[in-house]
């Protein structure tokens, strides 16, 4: 007897199967309505949101000229703000060789050496739509008294040009407690490195002593340098406190040889001013029994060091020739 044809699938041929894959089918249908909303917003809230760039300070040069023309008691020879005089707000000092005062000279602070302190860079915002930049550089002078920190606030033109936005202000200085934290920069994270042999380490804690005492004589002698008329200028008014910290030594292409130093110094006028820098030194004959430090500058920079590029020309005295250089130390370095 044949079997009966029907236009209903095998699979659907049975009621409860039927209603089990229309319910499998319905879910399918109404994910995938859904899907495409819900993946929109998903794609909305997990974006990367766009991060602003942070602003960077950008008139370094033209703060050091307020600085340094503010505690020399000089007229500022740079824009000011509205409201400032070139005086910036100092007390005149009469000029007893003029009879005529026309300008105002403002009084002098005296010091004996400036160190910067980096800057600190603020956006303001000004009405609804427009904002200032304002850049507050600081500045460590050191005094008779103890030192003190110099506040020069630098504001930005809607051109982008700088201007002295307020007079600058002097504020205490805290030492950092954490500066003797910092972690050092060792060449051996780049280089192939050896340690630095006793002589050599001895070697290097003469050129701090005489780099932070500004004895230019011996600095003279630690370089090798045996040219007339130059001569080496250190910080002077610090002490080396401790053993220098000698990082790993390595040997460039041209055969001199590279490596970091740290110090740890104190002010000799006031022993409770203490701070640490780093410097990069390069050696040459860093295996002989006199090693000669030919350059130093910043930590980070022995690659780009030349020999001897420490060197300045001697003053000349009144007669057209140039002072001697063997005096044990010279003067406070600028």
């Amino acid at each position: 007897m044949a079997l009966e044809r029907t236009a209903v699938p095998r699979e659907f041929s049975s009621p409860r199967r039927f209603n089990r894959r229309f319910r499998v089918l319905l879910a399918v249908v109404l994910a995938a309505a859904l899907s495409g909303p819900v993946g929109c917003v998903a794609a909305v809230a997990n974006r990367p949101q766009e991060e602003t760039p942070v602003p960077q300070p950008r008139h370094a040069d033209f703060a050091a000229v307020v600085a340094h023309s503010y505690l020399d008691g000089e007229p500022l020879p740079v824009p000011v703000a509205d409201g400032l005089t070139a005086a910036a707000g100092r007390e005149g000092a009469e000029d007893p060789t003029t009879a005529l005062v026309t300008d105002i000279v403002p009084q002098p602070i005296a010091h004996t050496w400036v160190i910067s302190m980096g800057a600190e860079v603020a956006t303001i915002p000004v009405g609804e739509s427009s904002q200032r930049i304002v850049e507050t550089h600081r500045y460590l002078v050191g005094a008779a008294s103890g030192p003190f920190v110099l506040a020069v606030p630098v504001i930005q033109t809607p051109g982008g040009a700088p201007a002295l936005g307020a007079v600058p202000a002097i504020e205490p200085f805290v030492p950092d407690e954490s500066a003797a934290d910092l972690a050092a920069l060792d060449w051996s994270a780049a280089y192939e490195t050896d340690r630095a042999s006793d002589t050599l380490r001895q070697r290097i804690a003469e050129w701090a002593t005489a780099f932070a005492a500004d004895d230019r004589r011996q600095l003279l002698e630690i370089t090798g340098d045996s040219r007339n008329g130059v001569q080496y200028v250190g910080l002077g008014s610090w002490q080396v406190v401790g053993e220098p910290q000698v990082g790993g030594l390595f040997t460039r292409s041209d055969g001199a040889a590279g490596t970091h130093v740290e110090l740890g110094l104190v002010a000799v006028d006031d022993p409770a001013v203490t701070t640490r820098v780093s410097f990069d030194l390069l050696v040459r004959h860093a295996g002989d029994p006199l090693p000669q430090i030919v350059a130093w500058g910043p930590a980070g920079g022995a690659l780009g060091l030349d020999d001897y590029e420490n060197a300045s020309r001697v003053p000349e005295d009144g007669d057209g020739t140039a002072a001697s250089t063997t005096t044990t130390a010279g003067g406070p370095a600028a």
